[in-house]
């Protein structure tokens, strides 16, 4: 029952998922991997609180439990408790240090703290123990470029498409990378239109492929594509700006939120993009 409820959590369907959880329970209630799926599939509900319970209640069962350690840890980190989440990482990489997703996910705990080193290096780990993990070659791929090493990223990007061809996501950080080194334009444009063409939704790969294409000395698409994109949501000042219907002070203008960390992205964005275009327009 219990993997069967496994099963069906990782295939994002809990309400299959949860009556074998619950039936596994009532036939052993000391059986650990059941409350950390069924804590899983409480999450795919988006019952953070029964999922928390579940893991609370998995560790107190069974303290050695790497696996409840690292579930619980990525439940604080997405509640925005980093502190408690890397002590939950930390722990469960001592109880199993040949556990990959541990490292994984805590290197995207430093990730966020702009600890690349360190989150390099547990993505090394990561993927020594599973070389087969496209996320862990994207994350590490990004990483790696923000880090300044574009080949490094490029090459991750690569293997992580290899992995997971129709992830839109890592088309569109290769074709920006790409876009970044010199002598790539053509590699930037083929990869920021495969990204649109498997997600059509995603404004920013739409303004990267705008400008991968001007810079190419090629038609835009973004007419056409605009049609997909919800123009009510940020960057949708940025893409009428592209497309001649505003102008920079009116994007500016848009950026404002009452957020502040997310009125300085913006602010950033309305900058940047438009400095973008402005570029093309005065090479030409």
């Amino acid at each position: 029952m219990s993997s069967r409820c496994g099963w069906w959590w990782t295939k994002k369907d809990p309400d299959r998922a949860l009556p074998d959880c619950d039936e596994a329970i009532r036939i052993d209630r000391g059986y650990v991997p059941a409350y950390v799926n069924r804590g899983n599939a409480y999450l795919n509900k988006g019952d953070s609180e029964r999922a928390f319970a579940d893991f609370n209640e998995a560790i107190r069962l069974d303290p050695n439990s790497a696996w409840a350690y690292n579930a619980r840890g990525d439940l604080y980190k997405s509640r925005g408790e980093l502190d408690h989440a890397m002590t939950d990482f930390n722990e469960a990489i001592r109880l199993d240090p040949n556990y990959a997703m541990a490292y994984f996910f805590r290197s995207n705990l430093h990730k966020m703290a702009g600890d690349f080193e360190h989150a390099l290096a547990d993505l090394n780990q990561s993927i020594r123990l599973d070389p087969g993990d496209a996320m862990a070659y994207f994350t590490r791929g990004s990483v790696s470029y923000l880090m300044g090493d574009t080949p490094g990223a490029l090459a991750d990007f690569t293997t992580a498409i290899r992995f997971a061809p129709n992830d839109a996501a890592a088309y569109f950080n290769r074709g920006v990378a790409y876009y970044m080194l010199s002598g790539h334009i053509a590699d930037a444009e083929a990869d920021l239109r495969k990204a649109t063409e498997l997600d059509p939704r995603d404004a920013y790969a739409a303004l990267w492929r705008d400008l991968a294409e001007r810079r190419n000395n090629m038609p835009s698409h973004l007419p056409e594509i605009v049609k997909q994109l919800d123009r009510t949501a940020w960057p949708a000042p940025v893409i009428s700006e592209f497309l001649g219907e505003s102008n920079l002070a009116q994007t500016l203008a848009a950026a404002h939120d009452n957020d502040p960390k997310a009125s300085r992205a913006r602010t950033c964005e309305a900058n940047f993009y438009p400095a973008a275009m402005e570029e093309l327009i005065v090479q030409r």
